[in-house]
């Protein structure tokens, strides 16, 4: 259902008529659906979680809303490595064209400089994806870290 919320929305705010229209319209996606499945998470997890059960040893008292973090964290990092993504790897952004920039020297200047650059894209989204891994295993263990 949010999934076709989502084509809705995006079809009215981010029509595409030409070719340089797709590239603001798949962001929008992204944006739309993380805003959107952000309060059904909530809503689902409260309706289909009790308050309190057990995950095992360890995690006696996991609250529903744990669950919910964990989902909430997924869904935001999935975001935010999305938008980083785009960044390191469109043309419309400075990263691509300063490689092709270095081309015009050597090859082997294009090849380091994109090495390093492919370095550096990697660190926000381990950052995101370590503290979403910390965080889900430490409300609901390894049941955290799957649904985060």
């Amino acid at each position: 259902v949010v999934g076709l919320l989502t084509l809705v929305v995006q079809g009215a705010m981010y029509p595409v008529r030409e070719m340089p229209d797709v590239e603001k319209a798949l962001k929008g996606i992204l944006v739309i659906s993380t805003v959107l499945m952000s309060p059904v998470v909530v809503g689902l997890s409260k309706v289909c979680l009790p308050d309190q059960f057990s995950m095992g040893e360890g995690y006696e008292q996991v609250h529903w809303s744990y669950c919910a973090v964990s989902i909430m964290l997924g869904l935001w990092s999935g975001l935010i490595i999305g938008y980083v993504t785009e960044y390191y790897t469109s043309h419309s952004y400075s990263p691509v064209r300063e490689i092709s920039e270095t081309q015009k020297q050597s090859a082997a200047t294009g090849i380091i400089y994109g090495l390093a650059l492919g370095y550096l894209s990697c660190i926000v989204p381990v950052v995101c994806l370590g503290i979403t891994i910390l965080i889900a295993h430490t409300l609901c263990g390894m049941f955290g870290v799957a649904l985060g």
